[in-house]
């Protein structure tokens, strides 16, 4: 049972042995656990400095607006007096309704969402810069910096072409301790935009399918900036001559001395963050007497800027006859997180085919991976959601489905002893620990009364 006190790094094998004599690939999990929270040992935090950028252009007329400032009012209504909160709207144009300043009694910023009307175009990179340019003055001074940008729409004004440029923007501000969060909402919005400026900003990506929708990823989202322990998280991954290491997930890499340095998602106490690596192992290294194949460690921070030690993981393997190997059992734990990144390989794949259409060519791929992962029942959820989009034809629906269910499974937040065969208890974990069946759709919380000042 892992320490629940300390930081820890556990490299966990598919197979704890190598088979004698071969070169061979081998899958490694790789976990880098927060330790629980300790109630009694409750201390005053930094404050957070957010920047609530909405899309006020005229398609979130109606219901979606209304909701986006339902949402932004539930975040102002959780923020401590002393936080720092903007406002910024966009449209064609850009207008900061409430430049950063200390939440204080609410007042200015309640009185703000007030006067958020629908309007004409979409200058996404407007709207986020001025979010952004809000926050960059004092992100020193801040537990967490963070732009939170709603859109439903394409940027159609001001930087518009280039998703690299935009991202690019939103990791530079990160290098300067400034993250970005996107929601898309609906059909319109450009997904692969949003999900790249959160994956380059350092935050989080979300959607919702419709309006109704958006509370809840709004509520996980400040319920993980709530729980933070660990920022600033990253894996470094080292291996003696003849062992190559390939990264499975989809986070950003770094390359140092040859090795990679993985970017983990910010780590909330009591939870997990995870990665998937596969070992090319040398035949000579494959020896009865053993050999360290693997090297693990972290350097994070708190959200307060203090370094947090983590012990470095070392992992050394005996070898035994191929017969011996073929008897022993693989690791549950790596069964299961091998078969959520291998699933969402397949909704890219799935994706690439939506784009032109093939209906038939998804109908396959997926008939295929719901026998394949029969026995794993998140990722058949999963599955089981994306065959129902799949069969109304719904292209722009099933490629936002596909895209944020396959990022989801090749780079969630875990619980540390998640009940793999079940997933009855998945109301009972924090927002930000639940596999839903559909990245796109309500499934767990009730959002507060509609007429809620």
């Amino acid at each position: 049972m892992p320490n629940s006190k300390e930081p820890q790094v556990i490299l966990t094998p598919h197979k704890p042995v190598l088979i004698q004599g071969a070169a061979q690939k081998l899958s490694i999990l790789v976990r880098v656990q927060a330790p629980d929270a300790d109630p009694a040992a409750v201390k005053s935090r930094k404050p957070y400095h957010l920047s609530l950028v909405i899309d006020r252009s005229g398609s979130m007329s109606g219901e979606p607006l209304h909701e986006a400032v339902r949402c932004a009012r539930h975040i102002v209504d959780r923020l401590e007096a002393s936080d720092l909160a903007s406002l910024v709207t966009f449209d064609d144009r850009v207008k900061t309704l409430v430049p950063a300043q200390s939440v204080g009694d609410r007042k200015a910023l309640h009185m703000a969402l007030l006067q958020v009307h629908e309007g004409g175009s979409t200058n996404l990179h407007g709207g986020w810069k001025a979010g952004a340019d809000n926050l960059l003055p004092a992100a020193k001074d801040a537990a967490l910096a963070r732009v939170i940008l709603l859109s439903d729409g394409n940027a159609n004004v001001g930087e518009t072409v280039d998703t690299a440029e935009i991202a690019a923007f939103c990791a530079q501000a990160a290098e300067q301790g400034v993250t970005t969060s996107t929601y898309g909402l609906g059909r319109s919005f450009n997904e692969d935009l949003m999900v790249e400026m959160a994956k380059r900003g350092a935050g989080n990506h979300y959607y919702g399918d419709t309006a109704a929708d958006l509370f809840e990823p709004f509520a996980e989202e400040f319920d993980l900036i709530s729980s933070l322990y660990a920022r600033n998280v990253r894996l470094s991954l080292g291996a003696p001559e003849g062992v190559k290491i390939t990264v499975a997930n989809d986070y950003p890499i770094e390359e140092r001395d040859g090795f990679p340095v993985v970017r983990l998602p910010d780590i909330p106490w009591g939870a997990e963050a995870w990665v998937l690596v596969e070992l090319e192992v040398a035949v000579g290294l494959a020896l009865e007497s053993g050999n360290p194949i693997l090297q693990a460690g972290v350097a994070a921070t708190t959200p307060e800027g203090e370094p947090i030690a983590f012990a470095d993981a070392t992992l050394a393997l005996k070898a035994v006859p191929p017969q011996a190997w073929e008897s022993i059992l693989p690791d549950p734990l790596v069964v299961e997180r091998l078969a959520e990144i291998e699933a969402g390989k397949l909704l890219v794949l799935a994706r690439e085919a939506a784009e032109i259409g093939d209906w038939a060519a998804i109908e396959k791929l997926l008939e295929e991976a719901r026998r394949r992962f029969a026995s794993h029942p998140w990722v058949l959820q999963v599955l089981e959601g994306m065959t129902e989009i799949a069969r109304n034809m719904d292209a722009a629906r099933f490629r936002k489905e596909a895209l944020y269910s396959s990022r989801k499974m090749g780079g969630r937040l875990s619980a540390k002893e998640e009940m793999l065969a079940s997933l009855v208890n998945e109301s009972t974990q924090p927002s930000f620990l639940r596999r839903k069946k559909s990245q796109g759709k309500a499934q767990f919380d009730n959002p507060p009364d509609k007429d809620q000042p």
